[in-house]
């Protein structure tokens, strides 16, 4: 896989949102990366254990630093990637349409990023990706992913890296998601105690 050069450091005070792509091996998860950040596309297939990148986008007129990590999809690098999933803020779960078995581990995957962050609602964004192979070709029913995604009210896009479909869309969805979370997450911030803080005795009278 292209070795993708990083942007120079951020602007101080910018804006910065760090994103973990995850999803089995070989379904186009560093594909999608290097067409996001370089628009470019390979058919070679070089299995990544991880790649590191940066990049300053804007999204919906507002800039901003994507640090993102396009983790490995064999299962020995499990512990790494929970490493990954534990300091993300955002994730893309990427499946191949023409690989069942690839969505279901992104079903799984899924489960995983909600008990690693410890959280009921994380931003996540669910990819069909190989969207442009011949229809005889497809194992996964757009239906059945819709139907998926609809229940858990997490957005769900078809793209191709190789014809470069819904690739931008995607990571500036996932921004957006991002983005929608972090009032929540100051809302949380405000209302939790702080630490240390002693409790208010309520005052009380007797009735005799």
């Amino acid at each position: 896989m292209a070795k993708v050069q990083q942007d120079p450091a951020a602007v101080p005070g910018l804006e910065i949102i760090d994103l973990v792509v995850v999803g089995s091996g070989g379904v186009g998860k560093s594909c999608m990366t290097v067409r996001f950040l370089k628009d470019e596309f390979t058919n070679e297939y070089d299995p990544t254990i991880e790649e590191n990148y940066r990049k300053t986008i804007t999204v919906d007129g507002v800039q901003c630093q994507v640090n993102i990590v396009d983790t490995a999809g064999q299962q020995e690098y499990t512990m790494l990637r929970d490493q990954h999933l534990q300091s993300g803020t955002g994730f893309l779960l990427v499946f191949a349409l023409n690989d069942r078995g690839s969505f279901e581990e992104v079903k799984e995957l899924r489960e995983r990023v909600l008990k690693v962050k410890d959280s009921k609602r994380v931003p996540m964004i669910i990819v069909g990706n190989k969207c442009d192979i011949p229809p005889e070709q497809r194992e996964v029913e757009l239906s059945a992913v819709q139907t998926y995604c609809h229940g858990l009210k997490v957005p769900f896009l078809e793209t191709s890296a190789k014809t470069n479909i819904n690739v931008n869309e995607t990571f500036h969805e996932l921004v957006r998601e991002c983005r929608k979370k972090k009032p929540e997450a100051s809302k949380e911030k405000a209302a939790a105690p702080a630490k240390g803080a002693k409790k208010e005795k309520k005052s009380g009278c007797a009735i005799l």
